[in-house]
């Protein structure tokens, strides 16, 4: 039976990979963030990762900076490794741009599961608690929010962007013949094991396009929530007109590239 677009945890694609053991069960969640030159709202979304959840379910926070990041940014997170120690570590990423620096941060992970969040407070983080508790009912998948599921999520948005981002939507759904609503939003909850089960190629921004195509792509179920989308509160956006058009080639390139050419040699997928 179809759900309706409005429900916050339909399931729009049911995985073959399912059968494969990426985790058992929903043990640890680290959640990565990159920065560059963001300091209050870093703060900031750090300090409603901890109002929001619940202890017991993080167990690290990674705030993975760029070489050239900004001295506010330099501080904010070295003082939230003092105000949260233990839990809150920082570090300058040592691979190239931000698909890089992503990698960096999910690499250095060792619990159960991954969350990629950014530190501009672009996304509205009231929904970690129901992300978590979907990635416990079903931890095998991935549970991604999704700025499309709910009328009225944008804020802030020209309409020129709305209307590249909803033509963006359209192009990919059909491409992958999916139910997915928002594929060019990395914001997930994925197992960790999955993640490294993957040859990832890209290292700049089309690498957030890949976080979400590739598991598509081999057949892993998502789970999306509905989340809202907010203009960046602080620091300026990295990626321009270019960057955005070479996600059509890498979306392009993850269609028709044949599933064992996605996965490592060691993956049983």
């Amino acid at each position: 039976m179809k759900k309706p677009m409005d429900d916050p945890a339909f399931d729009p694609l049911c995985g073959k990979a399912d059968v494969m053991q990426w985790s058992a069960q929903f043990q640890s969640l680290t959640i990565m963030i990159g920065a560059t030159d963001e300091a209050q709202s870093l703060i900031q979304t750090v300090r409603q990762i901890f109002s929001c959840c619940r202890k017991e379910d993080v167990e690290k926070i990674l705030i993975v900076r760029s070489k050239n990041a900004s001295e506010g940014c330099v501080q904010a997170s070295l003082a939230l490794e003092q105000m949260y120690p233990g839990v809150v570590q920082s570090f300058i990423q040592s691979r190239p741009y931000v698909g890089g620096a992503i990698q960096d941060g999910f690499d250095a992970a060792t619990t159960t599961h991954i969350l990629l969040l950014p530190a501009d407070l672009a996304i509205g983080l009231d929904i970690l608690a129901q992300m978590i508790e979907t990635a416990k009912r079903y931890p095998n998948g991935i549970v991604k929010t999704s700025r499309w599921l709910r009328r009225g999520s944008f804020h802030g948005y020209s309409k020129s962007r709305w209307l590249f981002n909803s033509c963006a939507q359209v192009f990919l759904r059909g491409l992958f013949q999916t139910k997915l609503t928002d594929m060019t939003n990395p914001v997930q909850i994925m197992p960790t094991g999955l993640y490294r089960a993957i040859r990832w190629k890209e290292l700049n921004f089309p690498f957030l396009l890949e976080l979400v195509l590739v598991p598509l792509r081999l057949g892993v179920s998502f789970r999306e929530i509905a989340a809202d989308c907010n203009e960046r509160k602080e620091g300026t956006s990295k990626n321009s007109f270019l960057q955005t058009a070479l996600f059509l080639r890498t979306a392009v390139r993850i269609r028709f590239t044949a599933e064992k050419n996605l996965r490592k040699d060691s993956c049983g997928l």
